[in-house]
């Protein structure tokens, strides 16, 4: 019983990681979406927005690149061929889904869909990264 414990912890101690460091890299590439979205109007939906989408897209680049679900092949951290192309897409991704949820927060009144539509659209956008990398790698191989 103990073992399986220990097991146990050790899973969630490599998962948790992943999301802290995960969570580094999105917040760091989405740098200038985030500035940007200082400005964005109306604040306290664009703030709530956007802070569930930054936690929502280190959870799922985590869990993605750690393989606990499968989504395709997650380029390591420090991988420098895809980082303009991973930065532009945690951009569009957290500025999208920020945007779009205090949207869908100010038109319904409540402020739920601030952190539902971020959580849920965000998620499945990055669950699409690995084919939007290879779909990158296939278009830039092409020569004319």
């Amino acid at each position: 019983m103990r073992r399986g414990l220990s097991e146990a912890t050790k899973r969630v101690d490599r998962w948790l990681d992943r999301v802290f460091f995960a969570a580094w890299e999105v917040s760091v590439l989405a740098i200038p979406t985030l500035w940007f979205l200082l400005f964005a109007t109306p604040r306290a939906a664009v703030s709530l927005s956007s802070r569930t989408a930054l936690a929502a897209s280190a959870v799922a680049v985590g869990t993605f690149r750690g393989g606990h679900v499968r989504t395709g092949s997650w380029p390591r951290p420090g991988h420098l061929p895809t980082l303009p192309i991973r930065s532009a897409y945690y951009s569009l991704v957290v500025g999208g889904t920020a945007l779009l949820g205090a949207f869908a927060q100010t038109e319904l009144g409540a402020f739920w869909p601030g952190v539902i539509v971020p959580a849920v659209v965000g998620v499945g956008a990055l669950a699409l990264l690995p084919l939007v990398l290879v779909g990158t790698e296939r278009v830039a191989r092409l020569t004319i």
